[in-house]
């Protein structure tokens, strides 16, 4: 028998893992990404364009995950606004509440304009809510839910109320007008304005400022309580 000991180094084990193997992404990562493509593929191309194949593809996924985690298209759509309406909400309520609901206020409407430049397939897919609609839709139940009917039960839209409610105990807004319809009227008026930013209406991003600061102010202004407005005028009385 020879003594001689093998040439050959240590077996190295089979189970190994490689050191440049791909590592996953964690799952919200993934759910994040999937639903960003699918927010771009729905803005070009259309509900009908979106291809749970393509965006399987691109989020490192399997078309059957997908089917698994949302259930089909439908719930895809579904989960997209969601999505849209959760970032919305979370940029709201990260504004600061320090005391001043005036501030608050109209800090709030600027936060909504930062999440649309921001976010804005996200921002679309919430202004597509508001599209017209069919006359004979129009006409329907009242009592029957909408999409757009829905936006005041949102999360995003609970901010508003609360900062308009805060205002209107602090006596800076009217009383005698209801909080929703307050609420109501200064969202339609940040909606469109953004709206109109987004679709290029202005020709710098100076004038969309000045022309949101504006608007909006002059809004808020409408909605002041007599008390506050004396204290205005005696502020800038010299």
């Amino acid at each position: 028998m020879s003594d001689t000991k093998s040439a050959a180094g240590p077996a190295v084990s089979k189970d190994k893992p490689k050191e440049n193997r791909q590592k996953r992404r964690p799952a919200e990562e993934q759910r994040r990404a999937l639903l960003d493509a699918a927010t771009q593929m729905l803005l070009t191309s259309g509900p009908d364009g979106i291809s749970l194949r393509k965006l399987a593809k691109e989020a490192g996924l399997t078309t059957m995950a997908i089917y698994t985690q949302y259930g089909g298209k439908d719930g895809l759509l579904h989960a997209l606004y969601e999505e849209a309406f959760l970032r919305l909400a979370l940029k709201q309520e990260a504004v600061p509440n320090d005391g001043d609901p005036l501030i608050w206020l109209r800090s709030l409407g600027r936060a909504y304009r930062a999440f649309a430049l921001e976010n804005p397939a996200y921002f679309a897919l919430i202004i597509r809510i508001t599209e017209p609609q069919a006359a004979d839709a129009q006409q329907g139940n009242p009592q029957q839910p909408t999409p757009a009917r829905e936006i005041a039960a949102q999360r995003s839209f609970q901010s508003l109320l609360s900062a308009i409610t805060a205002c209107q105990e602090a006596d800076i807004l009217r009383t005698d007008v209801p909080t929703q319809e307050i609420a109501d009227a200064l969202w339609a008026v940040v909606n469109g304005l953004t709206s109109l930013e987004m679709a290029g209406y202005y020709s710098t991003v100076e004038d969309a400022e000045n022309r949101f600061a504006l608007t909006a102010g002059i809004l808020i202004e409408g909605f002041f309580s007599k008390n506050y407005r004396i204290l205005q005028e005696q502020n800038l009385s010299p």
